[in-house]
């Protein structure tokens, strides 16, 4: 799957996919009796169409370590959840942990966001390293610092020993984001775009002026409003904020999804829509029946990857709502996914969601 141009598909590269499906498969089912015992429920024998690959729901996750590697073979364990809530438990053995960061680095050197050369300073709005312990979203953020040399680095959700909690305190934040505009580098902007938000909130009620950035710092937003989706505007307008505020170009803001317990990145373009690498493919599924639905009909989102071997989770059903769609302006003729929203009766309680609890 180390084709150049993860952005667009051949035949020659589907071909590929469906090979490495094959592989994976057969690696689930020989290395997992649960992945077996789901195939052989389901009937499945041979693999002729993605959407009857059998397929685990997220939440089983939340409740199931699931393994298809021995335990002494995992080389990182993360979490899904943050303070509170049930926690998927996903593990990488070294292969699949280095297959995860090597689409990371496809995804955003193809976009133009690798930057070997300039220094900048990054403001992450999300929990610090040191304190996060397994949290996918804390490793993901920290490993985004690749993609330009750091000149500096702020946290912006800190633990606070006294409390025992995690604190977002927007005047210790804008007084950094002051001081990363004094001198005169780049800005990247990492994590949950509810604190970005504030932050701007807040500049403009202290009547603040904006600041300069420039054409060489980035937004790269991820996780969603969550719990804070009361505050939250249409993405144009964040866009348009934001831009304004901090003197960043509309065109480098990029917003990101992705679960912990899939790997894959989606990465908007710069029209803003999210698309599907050539390591990964999409599909919607009917609420009711689970059956696959037709190009751009809203339903259960399924991910589908062969790169994950240390967890049988190569096709995963998300609670998100979502329509799967091709014809992007960007000129990819890869899928591109509309999210719409979560479904189900109760929240999933995610990283997001305990990170926007600060803001209440």
């Amino acid at each position: 799957m180390a084709a150049p141009d993860v952005y667009h598909l051949t035949p020659a590269k589907d071909a590929l996919f469906f090979d490495a499906m094959r592989a994976a498969i057969a690696h689930h089912r020989a290395a997992s009796p649960f992945y077996a015992a789901l195939c052989d429920h389901a009937g499945f024998t041979e693999l002729r169409d993605l959407a009857e690959v059998p397929h685990i729901f997220v939440n089983v996750l939340k409740r199931h370590e699931l393994l298809s590697v021995p335990r002494e073979a995992v080389a990182l364990h993360l979490t899904s959840s943050g303070t509170a809530g049930q926690k998927s438990q996903v593990f990488f053995d070294e292969g699949s942990r280095d297959r995860g960061l090597f689409m990371i680095d496809r995804c955003f050197e193809d976009y133009g966001i690798w930057d070997r050369e300039t220094p900048a300073n990054y403001l992450l709005f999300a929990h610090e390293p040191e304190h996060a312990g397994t949290r996918g979203t804390a490793f993901t953020d920290h490993y985004l610092t690749k993609f330009a040399p750091v000149r500096e680095g702020y946290f912006a959700l800190r633990w606070s020993a006294a409390k025992q909690d995690w604190e977002f305190r927007v005047e210790e934040v804008n007084a950094r984001l002051e001081a990363f505009a004094a001198s005169g580098a780049p800005l990247r902007i990492l994590g949950f775009p509810a604190f970005l938000h504030r932050l701007v909130r807040y500049r403009s009620e202290l009547g603040l002026p904006d600041l300069a950035f420039g054409p060489r710092s980035f937004v790269l937003t991820g996780g969603g409003w969550k719990t804070s989706e009361h505050d939250a505007i249409p993405k144009e307008a964040f866009i348009a904020e934001v831009s304004r505020a901090l003197g960043v170009p509309p065109e480098n803001f990029r917003d990101g999804y992705g679960l912990v317990e899939h790997g894959v990145p989606y990465l908007e373009c710069a029209h803003h829509r999210f698309h599907v690498p050539h390591f990964a493919r999409a599909l919607a599924r009917d609420p009711g029946t689970l059956a696959p639905l037709p190009e751009g009909e809203a339903g259960f989102l399924n991910l589908i990857t062969p790169y994950m071997l240390s967890m049988p989770s190569i096709s995963l059903l998300t609670s998100d709502l979502a329509a799967v769609r091709h014809g992007c302006p960007c000129g990819s003729n890869t899928a591109t996914i509309d999210l719409m929203g979560r479904l189900g009766t109760r929240k999933n309680k995610g990283c997001a969601i305990t990170a926007a609890e600060l803001l209440k």
